[in-house]
């Protein structure tokens, strides 16, 4: 246990700021007003190698009527930007359009992806159900939203924290204010403890109407922790840093029959908004999951129970928000 909170390392997240462990990978996206963004590390080459073979499988696709699978195709705004109009499938209709937008920066390919419609090319207006839309081309709004997003995209180390304010997420960084409709998951895992993993999402909106505590006291969970063969380790309010959060940990039997840990904290869960976002922060520990290819059922898990404890309050309680974030 004293190895992996020996060395804990600031990663961001959000808004938010956690401390983990230095050896801790991470994986996960975010969704900017609809928008799904996602990073992988990446040479330039290997971007422009990945670019001109999607263009080649759109180009080859071909619709199963008179208009064209492949809308558009090109340069976005900035360096290293392209972007594509297709349809998504051959099935669908030809007023679909799917926005794919790829850029490359600082190391990390940024692939960003949206659904929008046309109804008035080819002209479907005369359409019953066409005439009730208030809006029949939101196209144009969301083909500039993703163009604009491209531009401000950077690339991020795991390791840099921005001073600005903008939305960390993995392998990237989008300097903006803080604002509504932006949603970010992230996970952390351990290559020597591969079923240790920490989950986190934040949100600016309110997820529920009452709290974590409040919906753990019910009947139906407590059937569900016999059912499980389940006990409540720890649960109560949890003082951080100029957070409401809530935690509740219990251990039972994982999937597979083996027995884990499932721990959950939940900050600002019925008062989000921009300046102090829903966070969420799941620790699990046991059950089985696929490893290269195969399931293996971690049983007895690699921590016990009070070894993940220990480890949930090394790191759990460094959460907080990012100076200079908003």
């Amino acid at each position: 246990m004293t190895e992996l909170t020996a060395n804990l390392k600031t990663r961001c997240v959000g808004r938010y700021l956690i401390d983990m462990p230095g050896e801790a990978w991470e994986s996960g996206r975010a969704k900017i007003q609809g928008v799904s963004i996602e990073a992988e590390a990446m040479t330039l080459d290997a971007w422009r190698q990945e670019v001109e073979e999607r263009e080649a499988e759109l180009r080859a696709t071909e619709s199963r009527d008179a208009y064209p699978f492949l809308y558009a195709a090109g340069k976005g705004w900035g360096d290293h930007t392209y972007v594509f109009i297709h349809r998504g499938t051959i099935y669908n209709d030809p007023s679909r359009r799917y926005i794919e937008g790829y850029k490359w920066d600082n190391g990390y390919r940024f692939l960003l992806e949206v659904k929008s419609y046309d109804y008035t090319q080819p002209d479907q207006t005369s359409d019953p159900i066409v005439r009730k839309m208030a809006v029949q081309n939101n196209f144009p709004e969301n083909r500039d939203l993703v163009l604009s997003l491209m531009e401000k995209l950077r690339g991020r180390s795991p390791d840099e924290i921005p001073t600005e304010p903008g939305v960390c997420f993995a392998g990237g960084f989008l300097p903006a204010p803080a604002g509504d409709d932006e949603d970010v998951d992230a996970q952390f895992g351990l290559d020597r403890m591969q079923d240790v993993g920490f989950d986190i999402s934040t949100t600016p909106d309110v997820r529920e109407s009452t709290t974590l505590l409040q919906r753990t006291g019910g009947s139906e969970i407590h059937a569900a922790l016999k059912a499980a063969d389940a006990h409540v380790v720890r649960k109560g309010p949890v003082a951080l840093a100029g957070l409401n959060a809530e935690e509740w940990l219990i251990e039972g039997r994982r999937p597979g029959d083996g027995r884990g840990s499932v721990f959950s904290l939940i900050a600002n869960e019925t008062t989000s908004e921009p300046s102090a976002p829903y966070l969420s922060l799941d620790l699990t520990t046991g059950g089985i999951h696929k490893i290269q290819g195969e399931y293996k059922n971690f049983d007895p898990p690699s921590l016990s129970t009070g070894e993940a404890v220990a480890f949930w309050d090394a790191v759990s309680r460094t959460l907080r928000l990012r100076p200079g974030t908003l």
